[in-house]
């Protein structure tokens, strides 16, 4: 098991790092400059969309965030205290010099009603983008996928003060099963897949009602895209095209469980499928790659070592943090 932990925390935040540089490209851009799709970690160049200069291996919001909640269960001994990520949040968000180039606009728009004195149970009832799946690795970590209403619970409170959608919660809770699954010795792509369903389906009465499209039918189209093409480009093109790849979560979340079947869970494959897809690149990376990286934690260590040197990382370390609340 803390192989397959590590796997989880090192294998988001390689999906993160190798997603950085095309994040809000579009697909063809990034067909024209990288032909062989993205394979390796790069820097950001004069393409980035915010105008950013990070180096080749460094993380944005997805793993920051994942960092801030692991803070959280450490500080709390395995329990979930959400002022204390908020906290976290707030403090990064005011002195990072990076935090307005990476922070979503759900979590920007929390956090401006948060310092304007707005409780946090009303704070995020307009959040429905892929923020709250992004950083929910760590509470599948700790959150039993046989006990699904607690693993739900757990989830819905993370979410509450900047995603507390329907939509938000009900991706974010099928992303913490998926991975509370495959850290404790799931390999069942299909297995996954009906995971999430019955997820979706006891997530459901958590969260603001914020009209969405059905998450479910949209994943259900997006594993129908996969299962027919046998070509990957043509699977990732018909993905872009009519799932989408955007930070909505009724986008991020099927095309990330599709990438996880295209991949057939290799790890690696799947962030670097992530990375070329377009649009929301890093985020649907860190979720395929934290699912992945559950199933299958043999990762590139050269690739991995970069991301630790650059963002003064160290995923053992992490590992053996958060382990002892992974039961």
């Amino acid at each position: 098991m803390q192989e397959k932990i590590w796997g989880v925390l090192a294998g988001g935040a390689l999906g993160d790092a190798l997603g950085m540089p095309t994040e809000c490209w579009s697909q063809e851009k990034i067909r024209e400059q990288f032909p062989d799709g993205v394979t390796t970690l790069v820097a950001s160049n004069e393409g980035d969309v915010f105008g950013r200069k990070l180096a080749a291996g460094a993380i944005t919001d997805d793993t920051i965030n994942v960092l801030m909640i692991l803070s959280m269960i450490k500080k709390n001994n395995g329990q979930i205290r959400v002022t204390d990520f908020v906290a976290e949040l707030r403090e990064w968000n005011e002195n990072s010099p990076v935090s307005a180039f990476v922070s979503g606009p759900s979590t920007l728009k929390a956090l401006e009603k948060i310092a304007q004195g707005v409780p946090i149970e009303e704070t995020g009832v307009t959040g429905t983008t892929n923020g709250a799946s992004m950083k929910i690795a760590p509470i599948g970590l700790i959150s039993d996928y046989r006990k699904l209403s607690e693993l739900v619970r757990n989830v819905a409170e993370i979410c509450l003060p900047t995603h507390n959608t329907k939509i938000a919660i009900a991706g974010a809770s099928a992303v913490a099963a998926a991975v509370s699954y495959t850290v404790r010795g799931g390999q069942s792509i299909d297995e996954i897949w009906q995971l999430a369903f019955e997820t979706i389906e006891a997530a459901k009465d958590y969260g603001h009602d914020f009209p969405s499209a059905s998450l479910t039918f949209r994943m259900k189209q997006a594993r129908k895209i996969v299962q027919e093409e046998t070509d990957q480009q043509v699977a990732l093109h018909r993905l872009y095209e009519e799932i989408g790849t955007g930070m909505e979560t009724i986008e991020t979340i099927p095309s990330a469980f599709a990438i996880v079947e295209l991949a057939k869970g290799d790890t690696l494959k799947a962030v670097q499928l992530s990375a070329s897809i377009g649009w929301d690149t890093d985020t649907i990376g860190a979720i395929s790659g934290a699912i992945c990286g559950g199933m299958n934690p043999d990762l590139p260590k050269e690739m991995i070592k970069q991301i630790e040197t650059v963002n003064q990382l160290d995923f053992m370390q992490l590992t053996a943090d958060i382990s002892p609340f992974v039961n």
